[in-house]
């Protein structure tokens, strides 16, 4: 049985009341919920996935690296192979495989956009870990807000 109750092994309630969360009064206020969750809770859905309810926790975020989004991304990994540059973005490079197949309808869209999305965690993950790619993304934000102090509008 998975912690905190839920489902047994084979996807069946062990308890009726494990399966179903506890749901508190909204504010009159603002309509905001309030936290009802005292202990953790694994809850097992009828189509496979898990969800879990823990107190204190606002977020998941991800950790893991280029290797483990190729292999949930299989068809984008296989693609880039196809690019004509080897550190190709799949944004607005020329000979990109992927935006070509995107384009000919050849990439569903939604997975091309799941894929961004985790792509950007894991650059986001990069700079926060990496003391270089950290510098570097100051060094460019400086270097950008520096820029716009030094541009006039016209007129003024």
């Amino acid at each position: 049985a998975p912690p905190g109750g839920g489902t047994d092994s084979a996807g069946e309630a062990e308890d009726p009341d494990d399966t179903v969360a506890l749901e508190g009064a909204q504010r009159k206020g603002d309509n905001q919920g309030r936290h009802t969750t005292t202990n953790s809770r694994l809850y097992h859905l009828p189509f496979g996935a898990w969800i879990a309810d823990v107190p204190g926790l606002r977020e998941l975020k991800i950790w893991g690296d280029e290797d483990d989004l190729a292999q949930v991304f299989p068809e984008i990994a296989e693609l880039s192979e196809q690019c004509r540059f080897r550190d190709c973005r799949h944004e607005a490079e020329p000979g990109c495989a992927v935006r070509e197949a995107l384009e000919g309808g050849e990439l569903d869209e939604r997975r091309y956009a799941s894929w961004q999305k985790l792509q950007r965690e894991l650059d986001y993950l990069e700079r926060r870990t990496d003391e270089q790619a950290a510098r570097a993304e100051r060094a460019k934000w400086k270097a950008i807000n520096k820029s716009m102090r030094n541009f006039r509008k016209p007129g003024r």
